[in-house]
């Protein structure tokens, strides 16, 4: 089989549906089968943040229905199939893990060339996602098939080999110069419930998603805003005011209370109940009272 042979038959290979290509691969050559383990690999690492992060880590990476539906509110991004998604979920319930870290290193795999953005209510807080994308690229940048700049490795800022793309990070109010994004995530912008109840801090954040946020994205950019609900007024209220029908809200509660969970789970069904069960929730809405459980975990 000649090389362009192979090439072909590699392509021809990633087109088909998992239970061909076992097929080919339990009737493959030792040679052949040990080139298809990487090309599944790599299929693997294509199909979503979730699956990235279960190849990198060895399956060690935490997965759970709703993680599932933060992986597929990025994929549809990334296919420009969604360009608004709102995520309101529970602390610690790797919302920000998921959204913040895994899916953009999982983007910029699949896009090299194109940019994100990350900002939350302050600087340092962003810095610290940045920092830990680029510390997984410099970790499994031969896995990921991308690598950083030499001279453009801070963790606010870093560029990819052999383009244009990479991640700019800054905080709520901060400038965004320079290039645009493509997918620009906005995770946690309001810092606390007395920033929340300040009309000043809900006007300063308005006034930077509307006149500086909003500027910097590509013709087929993306926001993913992810945010407590501290107050009606607060920045996720005013986008909802403002243009609802345009978002995606996976709006996902720590104990279910509609008929319409995004995840289908009865009214008082706990979101994971693997880490969190009801018995958890109930000590916590009684320890933390009704205004911060209500913010944090409905």
């Amino acid at each position: 089989m000649t090389p362009r042979d192979h090439e072909s038959v590699i392509a021809h290979y990633k087109t088909l549906p998992p239970a061909q290509r076992r097929t080919i691969a339990r009737a493959a050559s030792p040679t052949l089968r040990a080139e298809l383990m990487r090309v599944e690999r790599k299929l693997a690492m294509d199909r979503s943040p979730g699956a990235l992060a279960a190849v990198l880590t060895g399956g060690r990476e935490m997965q759970a229905p709703h993680l599932d539906l933060i992986d597929q509110a990025f994929i549809d991004m990334a296919a420009g199939r969604c360009d608004r998604v709102m995520l309101t979920m529970p602390p610690r319930h790797g919302k920000s893990r998921r959204a913040s870290r895994w899916a953009p290193l999982w983007y910029l795999r699949r896009n090299p060339g194109h940019r994100m953005m990350i900002a939350s209510y302050s600087a340092d807080l962003a810095d610290d996602h940045g920092r830990w994308i680029r510390d997984a690229i410099n970790t499994w940048g031969d896995d990921l098939g991308i690598q950083l700049k030499a001279g453009s490795q801070a963790a606010n800022r870093f560029d990819i080999v052999g383009g244009e793309g990479g991640l700019l990070a800054a905080g709520i109010g901060g400038g965004l110069t320079g290039r645009g994004a493509h997918i620009a995530i906005v995770d946690d912008p309001v810092k606390d419930m007395a920033d929340a109840d300040s009309p000043t801090m809900r006007k300063r954040a308005w006034d930077w998603w509307t006149s500086v946020l909003q500027t910097r994205l590509e013709p087929v950019g993306a926001i993913c805003l992810i945010q407590t609900r501290w107050h009606e007024d607060d920045l996720a209220g005013r986008v909802l005011a403002t243009e609802r029908d345009a978002w995606r809200v996976i709006d996902l509660p720590a104990i279910a209370d509609s008929l319409d969970d995004p995840l289908g789970r009865a009214p008082g069904e706990a979101l994971w109940p693997e880490r969190f069960d009801v018995t958890h929730h109930v000590k916590t809405r009684k320890r933390v009272g009704e205004r911060v459980w209500a913010a944090l975990y409905l």
